[in-house]
């Protein structure tokens, strides 16, 4: 599946967005190119409405902008933290040699490009709140923009390829840190260590999977009888899409567990995970 462009986004996404990071195993350096930037963290709605506006909104038009809002807000933390698993541990792992670049590409498959795309979603999330100041009419466009047609599919491509190979990657680094002492003074230079907040528990890319299908289809669509009939049809389509990327991803993460079982029908790296759900 070829890349789709980003620079068709014609939503104002920044250009640092549309940075395109090599495929695993293609030739070139690792790194974030242009996506050195930390987001800041978005403000809350409440905070941008006027307290006399912010009062007269109908109660199903508040819960709306701070659904919103929410999805605006935890998109900048999950940028965050994509990009701090970059930088304290694929970037410096792969400038101390503690593996080849194959192989740690495969420990953090397609983190670049995970970082790309979220960060332009990010980003009109964000121009959409600029051009629609504290209240935002359409978000359907820019859901469907992420999660549908070529967008979508590559999202779901890589998604699938990061969350399925995360027991993987924990059994990786914690084999080499028993290992390799320079390696295991890198990972736990403290008693709490650092391992844990690399892959945690459920993988965070999962989690946020499970997000966005009932955000889309439960409390973005306002039941008011005058939002646009388009508006309604754009979310819900939306919504059916995420279901239907984190059906494949579910799937690619059971697929991948099966391949590590052994013949003998002991486990092998990784445990088996229950399927996320939204």
């Amino acid at each position: 599946l070829p890349r789709p462009s980003t620079e068709a986004a014609g939503d104002g996404a920044s250009s640092r967005a549309s940075v395109h990071s090599p495929e695993p195993g293609d030739e070139g350096e690792p790194g974030r190119s242009g996506l050195e930037l930390e987001p800041e963290e978005p403000p809350g709605w409440r905070e941008l409405v006027p307290p006399d506006t912010l009062h007269s909104l109908p109660k199903s038009q508040v819960k709306r902008q701070e659904v919103i809002s929410e999805l605006l807000v935890t998109e900048a933390a999950h940028v965050r933290m994509l990009r701090v698993l970059h930088d304290l541990f694929y970037q410096p792992m792969a400038e101390g040699g503690f593996f080849p670049l194959e192989e740690l590409q495969n420990i953090f498959p397609s983190l670049d490009e995970l970082i790309e795309v979220h960060s332009l979603f990010l980003d009109r999330l964000m121009k959409r709140r600029q051009d629609s100041g504290y209240l935002i009419e359409e978000i359907g466009d820019v859901l469907l923009a992420r999660f549908d047609g070529a967008e979508g599919s590559w999202f779901q491509k890589i998604s699938s390829r990061f969350c399925s190979r995360q027991s993987f990657a924990l059994e990786q680094l914690k084999a080499k840190q028993r290992k390799e002492p320079r390696f295991c003074a890198f990972v736990q230079p403290e008693p709490s260590g650092r391992l844990k907040h690399c892959f945690p528990p459920g993988s965070r890319g999962m989690q946020r999977l499970t997000k966005y299908p009932g955000r889309a289809s439960r409390r973005l669509v306002s039941p008011s009888p005058a939002e646009e009939p388009a508006e309604r049809e754009r979310v819900e389509r939306a919504a059916e899409c995420c279901r239907e990327i984190l059906h494949h991803v579910n799937q690619a993460v059971r697929d991948m567990e099966d391949l590590l079982v052994s013949p003998a029908g002991e486990r092998g790296p990784g445990c088996r995970r229950q399927p996320a759900s939204a």
